[in-house]
């Protein structure tokens, strides 16, 4: 097995480098060759089709219809019995308790209507209609929650935006803001 002693002596020395009292950069470097050789010492090795195992040395038989790639030991016992066996996968079986089936009817549910996304001028006619505020003033407002940070939630972004509205000297009773930021938040 001269991959698999290959990659023992490589990863024992990258054990070594890693122990070192005070790693240099040259120390990385070699790390990463004994990384590479590991890495490439891994891809050759290949497994028995029949048993799993993994070696360096995998025959390809064929025998009648069927073809596999095979150890040794799985292929001196497929030349032995004269015909290769293949093991079937093995089929999964249930942890859960099966369902009863129950003595309701089941009733399908209709199926809902994929609405559009509202538009920012539908969006801002609603508020308008539920507020009373201007359609300039929302779009302002809009402005202003559209450039608040995602994870703020409902009761800062308010103390924000009023804070925002004194400062843009908008006339907006604070009633109708707070229920055009709920609005506009919920979009």
């Amino acid at each position: 097995m001269g991959r698999l002693n290959q990659i023992e002596k490589s990863a024992q020395k990258l054990i070594a480098l890693c122990q070192k009292e005070k790693a240099t950069k040259t120390d990385k470097e070699k790390m990463f060759v004994l990384h590479a050789e590991i890495l490439s010492s891994i891809e050759s090795l290949t497994e028995c089709e029949l048993c799993g195992a993994i070696s360096e040395v995998i025959v390809t038989m064929t025998m009648g219809e069927v073809t596999a790639k095979l150890c040794k030991e799985c292929g001196i016992k497929a030349l032995d019995a004269g015909k290769i066996q293949k093991s079937t996968p093995r089929k999964r079986t249930r942890t859960t308790k099966p369902r009863t089936t129950s003595t309701k009817p089941t009733s399908v549910k209709p199926k809902e209507k994929v609405s559009e996304p509202e538009t920012a001028a539908e969006l801002h006619s609603r508020v308008e209609e539920q507020t009373g505020i201007k359609k300039t003033d929302i779009k302002r407002l809009h402005k202003i929650v559209d450039e608040i940070a995602t994870p703020m939630n409902l009761a800062n972004t308010i103390t924000y935006v009023k804070r925002e509205v004194e400062n843009a000297r908008l006339k907006v009773e604070e009633a109708a803001l707070v229920k055009a930021i709920e609005i506009l938040t919920a979009a």
